[in-house]
């Protein structure tokens, strides 16, 4: 039995039947459809501002007083007088109960449902945008990236707000930037559940997770494993069959199998290792550290939105860090920090956009104090040495899109150096020798033969044509990482 809207406007207006009303008398046993009752009662604003306090609390008592006594009636006892009647007069009365138990159930839900929208406008007008903001606040996440991306619920946009449920992206690529400073990025098809700010559901794709040290603790459920991320970044893939992988990239995560058979308590999973589980059995097999399936959306939960040319962003683990890591094609790019507040200025050698052929090693641009940034380290590292006029050098060009501002770009060997400690991987093992983009010199002509830097003007885009000799080519990128709180500000105007 459905009741609809205009049935509803109808029993606000001007009443039902008797038949109607006990139709609609047993719709409204559901409380999902008592709300319903109540929220269309809302647009009567007429019935609303003419009702009083005092008179709704009475009718409501005496409408609850009177389904008490018929109620009671109803229920007497056998041998009680009211069944020493005959039958055609207890027919005839129990009809009337009935039809008198419908009417006051009717009074009584429409004097429920007024009071309590009367007692929601006489609330003071400052309350209504506190409680505007407090909505705006418990939203989850956001869609902060897509490409291609294909959602079954139909077409969301960069900026959508999540506060939670079911999402299904069937192509594409999608990141979701979760309100407490999680990052999740899933790889179409995907089927993911948010059930709070702080647990989701992967019931099926591939996802890439970094979670900084707000959000430690932050859990992911599959059909075979729990994760419960300790501040790191990992990679999932939850096959058709519930099959799941965890790949830990940075730092370590719990992991426990799910099933009836499980007696596990929780595993300890640190960066470079994999386990594998099926649903039910309860058991985690250890498996090889395999990224490949997470480089399309590893970059994008990092930060970087698009790399083309010869640029490449590296696998991520262990292995894949400055100094354990060459490529002779390739300009590579590592991320490096993430959510460094500076303690002091930071002095680099670009910060404004263009064309940049000449990079004076004596420039003192600085970042402020107080800026919270990230750091990525780009390399042309080639194997073997070469002469620094040999025709054979590789020449390598490439260019690359992130997500935030860049603020400034190092290039010099003592610069770079000396912000290895503050900026540089944890794990990352850099060179003493020479690094950096090679100042051109007096009697060098510029061209094209020389390496060339190009920052765009909304300074996103960064665009490198390196040729590396006896050096090796470097240049640290700072990105400005915009704190919790501007962002969440931000959303909330």
């Amino acid at each position: 039995m459905t009741i609809n809207n205009q049935q509803l406007d109808q029993h606000l207006d001007s009443g039902m039947s008797t038949e109607e009303a006990a139709q609609l008398e047993q719709w409204l046993q559901d409380d999902e459809h008592l709300n319903l009752l109540a929220a269309r009662a809302e647009l009567h604003t007429d019935l609303r501002r003419s009702l009083q306090r005092r008179g709704i609390q009475q009718e409501v008592m005496n409408s609850f007083h009177g389904l008490t006594s018929l109620a009671s009636e109803q229920h007497a006892e056998p041998n009680s007088p009211q069944h020493t009647r005959t039958h055609e007069t207890t027919a005839i009365n129990s009809a009337a109960r009935a039809t008198a138990l419908s009417k006051q159930w009717l009074i009584l839900t429409v004097a429920i449902a007024a009071m309590l929208l009367f007692t929601f406008l006489s609330l003071p007008q400052s309350d209504i945008p506190k409680q505007q903001t407090s909505k705006s606040q418990e939203l989850i996440a956001r869609v902060a990236y897509q490409q291609n991306a294909d959602w079954s619920s139909g077409p969301r946009e960069i900026g959508d707000a999540i506060d939670g449920g079911m999402m299904q992206l069937q192509v594409g690529i999608a990141r979701l930037d979760f309100s407490n400073g999680a990052t999740v990025t899933l790889q179409g098809p995907a089927k993911f559940e948010i059930l709070s700010a702080d647990r989701t559901r992967l019931h099926q794709g591939i996802l890439t997770v970094h979670v900084p040290g707000t959000a430690i603790g932050f859990h992911i459920e599959t059909p075979a494993i729990d994760v419960v991320d300790l501040g790191t970044a990992f990679g999932l893939a939850v096959g058709f069959d519930g099959e799941t992988d965890v790949c830990v990239f940075e730092g370590e995560v719990e992991v426990s199998a799910t099933g009836e058979t499980s007696n596990s308590e929780g595993r300890l999973l640190h960066a470079g290792n994999a386990v594998r589980s099926k649903p039910l059995t309860g058991k985690l097999e250890t498996v090889l550290y395999k990224t490949n399936r997470f480089e399309d959306g590893w970059p994008v939960t990092s930060g970087v939105l698009q790399a083309t040319g010869l640029m490449k962003f590296v696998s991520p683990g262990p292995e894949f860090v400055p100094g354990r890591f060459e490529d002779n094609e390739h300009i590579v790019v590592f991320a490096e920090q993430q959510g460094v507040k500076l303690e002091s200025e930071l002095l680099v050698d670009l910060i404004s956009p263009g064309l940049y052929q000449r990079i004076h090693r004596h420039n003192n641009e600085k970042i402020a104090t107080g800026t919270t940034i990230r750091s990525y380290l780009l390399q042309l590292d080639p194997l073997g040495t070469r002469e620094r006029n040999s025709e054979n050098k590789p020449r390598v060009a490439g260019q690359i899109t992130f997500d935030k501002p860049i603020i400034g770009l190092i290039a010099g060997t003592a610069r770079l150096t000396k912000t290895d400690t503050l900026l540089g991987h944890p794990q990352g093992k850099y060179k003493t020798t020479r690094r950096g983009i090679e100042p051109t010199r007096k009697e060098d002509n510029l061209g094209l033969k020389h390496d060339a830097v190009i920052l765009s003007d909304d300074r996103r885009t960064l665009s490198l044509d390196l040729s590396a000799g006896s050096a090796v080519d470097q240049i640290r990128v700072i990105v400005q990482e915009a704190e919790q709180k501007q962002d969440k500000e931000q959303e909330i105007k």
